[in-house]
């Protein structure tokens, strides 16, 4: 990713040191609608292709995006991210944490039964934390400081659940052949949801489009993948206590080269204002 540039100094929209990026800010027409699918694909940037240029500034300390990844710019600013706005993701990892432990304490029990709901709880925990993360990714990364209240406004649960279980079940068939399909498969994948929730799309259509996309810078985007890995390990070898920062700074990073590659979306606007 090019760092040419100057970012415009100041925070968020509501930071008193001057208004953070929007949505409208970064010039360009946000591509495609929200749940419209339909020619998703070249044309749906505008007439601009995965990994051409769009030019955008994040606030002051942040890596200029230009629809190429760097591994390195990515994770600075996903660092960068977390420590202007710490608060609500501890306290988002904290609760995903908690809900886990109630899910295996219930998956302990010696009744089958029991044990048979605690890991379907686990799992929905997994699921619904997932799409919360994204959900204050993208409004961190478009310049909305999110409060802890704004991870749990989904609107979209259900297609996300679907495109999930479509995911796990392709990378599932993936590691059956030999392993390594299956991290092909799920590196591939990765952005599906992002894109479920970003632009409110079906199952199908996300996962093309992730395809595509990640497939666009596919080798920086495997350097960011294999950072992002390690820095989670990171995090866990550090008592565990690590996760609270490693977690979310991957998340972020990941959404950082998500945007930089993708272009901007109304989602942040309509999520600010309600609709």
């Amino acid at each position: 990713m090019t760092t040419g540039g100057t970012p415009p100094q100041g925070g968020y929209p509501n930071d008193p040191n001057g208004p953070g990026p929007t949505p409208q800010s970064w010039g360009g027409e946000p591509y495609g609608g929200q749940g419209d699918a339909q020619g998703f694909g070249q044309q749906s940037f505008g007439g601009h292709g995965y990994g051409d240029a769009y030019p955008q500034s994040g606030p002051a300390d942040w890596p200029v995006m230009s629809g190429k990844v760097s591994a390195t710019d990515s994770i600075g600013a996903g660092w960068q991210m977390f420590k202007n706005n710490p608060l609500p993701w501890v306290l988002i990892m904290l609760i995903m944490f908690l809900a886990n432990g109630v899910g295996s304490w219930i998956q302990n029990s010696q009744s089958a039964s029991v044990s048979f709901v605690g890991s379907i709880l686990t799992i929905a925990v997994s699921l619904v934390f997932q799409a919360f993360l994204i959900r204050g990714a993208l409004l961190e990364v478009d310049g909305h400081k999110p409060e802890i209240g704004d991870f749990f406004k989904l609107h979209n649960f259900g297609a996300f659940v679907i495109a999930a279980i479509l995911v796990a079940i392709a990378t599932t068939i993936g590691f059956i052949l030999l392993i390594i399909p299956g991290i092909v498969i799920a590196f591939f994948l990765y952005w599906t949801l992002h894109f479920v929730v970003d632009r409110n799309m079906t199952a199908i259509d996300a996962m093309k489009s992730s395809v595509n996309a990640i497939k666009s810078d596919a080798g920086n985007l495997f350097a960011l993948a294999l950072l992002n890995i390690l820095i989670v390990i990171a995090g866990a070898l550090a008592l565990l206590v690590g996760l609270l920062v490693a977690a979310p700074v991957a998340a972020l990073a990941s959404v950082y080269a998500y945007r930089t590659i993708t272009g901007p979306s109304d989602f942040s606007r309509m999520a600010t204002s309600g609709v």
